[in-house]
């Protein structure tokens, strides 16, 4: 009997006898399962996406930690210049949220500190917090998980080893997210030194355009104060008019190759719509392309850049020829409009084409530095890049929607403003 004892714990490594063999056995079996189950997470984390919201991390690593551990809130803290930002997840609710809080300490943040910060804003909780760090031991966060119960010892010991594994993911996130600033502002960089040698250009020619139509038009006025014969008025009058329409396309073009023109002023949307179509409606003609104009009347001016804001119609226009010129009834529609989006009431411009559209995978990617649908590198990638900023740099948003092989809308928001909202 001893030695039949002695071969089952050799087998199995439990000392046990008959009677209580197999409950030994099935706890080692959930042990095995538990750790299974840890290691399982912690590779889960480490396939989070670069291009996730920190939100969207937060959310993703709560529900990973839920699985082994009960808590309430789980935080995920950045520590910014002047200031804290705290993304949680709170299982009561069930939704993310977002909380700033200043901070203008010039010693770093510990997760003492941290916890104190935390307690007055959740009183009567149980705060765990653990710093992030890379592998140069540089701290750049910390991940907090908060329960109005206790801990278990080994509950604790799963999530400092977890926060390790995430740690990774965050980092990545974070160095990705530095990467694509510095491209963004390299593409503006390389998209300015382009439009300034355009702009250098297109106001040489320009003005030397200017002195001809100016003796045309002079000209044409001294003969039409001549000649009283019906056809040869009629004449005089469409070469008049041509000559006006011309110099008003130069006007344009001056006005646009003015690099300095940042000052914001009273614009009417009306108008500056007008002026780019202007510019570049022989273009959109001769692709065979129908210029559709619906606008909204009354419409408030909106404060702006004229020549940036002119910048981003004249992208917008132009990639929605190049996406419908192949159509058979190649139509793009410029329309302006008054519209409310979170609270606040912006003036549009939507230009929409009955192209090839976009496809869904690539609608999270098209304002990103150097990324074009455009094949035969007829696209360089920066243009909806430089309209995003300059949007933003306007408090104004550029909202997109397409459908693969029907069309896209691309609609160009400025705010109003405040004394000058309509109610």
């Amino acid at each position: 009997m001893d030695k039949k004892i002695e071969m089952l714990e050799r087998l199995t490594g439990i000392r046990s006898s008959r009677k209580n063999y197999y409950v030994e056995l099935t706890e080692l079996v959930q042990e095995m399962q538990i750790k299974n189950k840890q290691l399982e997470i912690r590779n889960q984390l480490i396939r989070i996406h670069v291009n996730m919201s920190w939100e969207e991390v937060t959310e993703y690593i709560a529900f990973q930690l839920h699985q082994m551990i009960s808590f309430d809130q789980l935080v995920l803290t950045l520590v910014e210049k002047s200031s804290l930002s705290l993304f949680m997840i709170d299982y009561s609710s069930g939704t993310p949220s977002k909380i700033v809080l200043p901070w203008r300490q010039k010693e770093k943040l510990s997760p003492q500190q941290l916890d104190e910060i935390l307690a007055g804003e959740f009183r009567g909780h149980v705060i765990v917090t653990v710093l992030l760090q890379s592998h140069t031991d540089h701290s750049f966060g910390f991940l907090t998980m908060m329960s109005k119960q206790s801990f278990k010892a080994e509950e604790l010991e799963f999530f400092r080893g977890m926060v390790d594994y995430a740690g990774i993911a965050i980092e990545n996130i974070l160095l990705y997210k530095d990467v694509c600033e510095k491209v963004k502002i390299e593409a503006q960089l390389i998209q300015s030194a382009k439009l300034a040698a355009i702009g250098e250009m297109a106001a040489g020619v320009a003005h030397e355009l200017n002195s001809p139509l100016t003796a045309i038009l002079g000209n044409t006025q001294l003969l039409l104060r001549e000649f009283q014969e019906e056809r040869q008025t009629r004449m005089l009058e469409g070469i008049y008019q041509c000559g006006l329409r011309s110099k008003k396309i130069i006007q344009n073009l001056l006005t646009f190759s003015r690099q300095d023109e940042y000052i914001f002023e009273d614009l009417d949307v009306h108008d500056l719509v007008e002026d780019v179509c202007g510019l570049i409606g022989y273009q959109l003609k001769v692709s065979g392309i129908i210029v559709d104009k619906r606008f909204q009347p009354d419409l408030p001016k909106v404060k702006g850049s004229r020549y940036q804001i002119e910048q981003v119609l004249i992208n917008l226009l132009l990639n929605a020829r190049d996406a419908a010129q192949h159509q058979e009834h190649p139509t793009i529609q410029i329309e302006t409009l008054l519209t409310e989006v979170e609270s606040v009431l912006y003036v549009g411009i939507s230009v929409k084409d009955n192209g090839i559209g976009i496809k869904q995978e690539y609608l999270p990617d098209i304002f990103n530095p150097f990324f074009t649908t455009k094949a035969d590198q007829k696209g360089t990638g920066l243009g909806l890049s430089v309209s995003l900023g300059i949007a933003e740099s306007h408090k104004g948003k550029i909202l997109v929607e397409s459908s693969e092989g029907e069309y896209s809308r691309f609609t160009f928001l400025l705010p109003i403003p405040k004394e000058e909202e309509i109610v």
